[in-house]
């Protein structure tokens, strides 16, 4: 982008030496190739974020340096993202407050600073305006958080946490509508505020992009809706992933239904996978249920004000672990009953009897979860249990 935007406050010699680091990056970026040993690397097509921006810096600096064999791979690379995207108009890596907006990040410099030719140019615009459409059918202006289910995450309430999507919804529709609080830096993952001037030299050009019919939808709550979409993410999804999110004024419950290869996503990371989140406004606070994975598949029926999880393949030892919000006005939570705003009734063939346990920051049996505090409600099955694993929860607000 510097050499983009401000070559012109930049030596000659300063220029040489960007140059000759993205050549060694794109270089090193061409021995990188996911593989399903978790101790090497991860970078498949479908890793959406580092994918999209791997494809850019090869195609541009491909361009620049007349490198053909790196502009080619750098097109190539970017038509596997591409018909990966195609097959459902959606990425791989979905619904992520911090990387969707890092794809669409990159997403945009596809769009603005290649040729007319190239593959990205071409496709960028398109993704960009799929992946808004799906944004805003689940961003609730109200509550001020993308709705569930999330792939990765860095928290349970963007309110409490710098999401580059907040970055991008302060572009759009100005900060104070964003989830940014007025002193982003006191928020959990501050850390990511370092995007913002890379995101302000992008605004005018990234909402360009983005149709008005779509900024309008997010500023304004457009009522009570469902949400379905499908996502793929290869060689981790056995069968696409189906997620179906239902929002309303003050409740909304999103879930997707998975069956893959490992535990915690395609990243392997069960605190960042999130594959069944309820969240509501109590009045003071935005709160949450979201379901700890510990399974490889996931079937979920969503339905307003109810949520029903299924496990395919559970046993007689799986376990449904739900991580609740703690709540200011009542520190200490024996069961449901005390669960603030919300109305909880559990069922289902689980025990009816669980376990409760805390996660604070000075104290508890269990540890913290990206700077959250939790409770956590762990259903496991009766004795003697023969069937499929399953729990229903419905919710009413209070």
């Amino acid at each position: 982008m510097v050499m983009e935007e401000f070559p012109h406050l930049v030596s000659n010699n300063t220029q040489g030496l960007i140059l000759e680091s993205l050549y060694n990056a794109t270089k090193g970026d061409e021995y990188r190739f996911g593989n399903l040993d978790k101790t090497k690397d991860n970078l498949y097509p479908a890793y959406s974020n580092p994918s999209i921006m791997r494809a850019f810096v090869s195609g541009w600096t491909g361009r620049r340096l007349k490198e053909c064999n790196m502009t080619r791979s750098g097109e190539r690379y970017a038509q596997e993202i591409i018909d990966l995207f195609n097959l459902d108009n959606t990425l791989s890596e979905f619904n992520s407050g911090t990387y969707t907006g890092v794809s669409l990040f990159g997403l945009v410099l596809w769009s603005k600073y290649l040729p007319e030719d190239s593959v990205m140019t071409k496709n960028g615009p398109r993704m960009i305006e799929h992946t808004w459409k799906a944004v805003s059918d689940l961003w609730h202006p109200g509550m001020k958080n993308m709705a569930g289910p999330w792939d990765r995450s860095y928290g349970y309430d963007m309110n409490r946490y710098v999401s580059l999507m907040a970055l991008w919804f302060w572009t759009l529709i100005d900060k104070e509508n964003s989830s940014l609080i007025s002193k982003p830096q006191v928020m959990s993952h501050a850390a990511d505020y370092a995007w913002a001037p890379l995101f302000a030299v992008l605004a005018d050009a990234h909402k360009s992009l983005v149709r008005e019919d779509i900024v309008s939808k997010l500023g304004t709550f457009q009522g009570e809706h469902t949400f379905k979409a499908t996502a793929t993410y290869p060689p981790f999804d056995n069968v696409p992933r189906t997620i179906t999110t239902w929002l309303s004024e003050k409740l909304t419950i999103g879930a997707e239904s998975f069956d893959e290869i490992v535990i915690g996503g395609p990243a392997r990371n069960q605190e960042a996978f999130n594959p069944a989140v309820i969240q509501w406004d109590t009045g003071s606070q935005i709160a949450f249920i979201s379901l700890y994975p510990t399974e490889k598949a996931l079937d979920v029926e969503v339905s307003p004000n109810k949520l029903s999880l299924t496990y395919p393949y559970g046993t007689a030892s799986s376990i449904f672990s739900l991580v609740v919000a703690t709540f200011a006005n009542k520190p200490n939570v024996g069961g449901w009953e005390d669960v603030q705003g919300l109305k909880v009734e559990v069922s289902g063939n689980v025990n009816e009897t669980y376990g409760l346990s805390f996660a604070g920051a000075y104290g508890g049996s269990d540890s913290l979860l990206r700077d959250f505090e939790f409770w956590n409600f762990t259903y496991s099955m009766p004795p003697g249990f023969v069937g499929v694993p399953n729990i229903v929860l419905d919710v009413n607000l209070l």
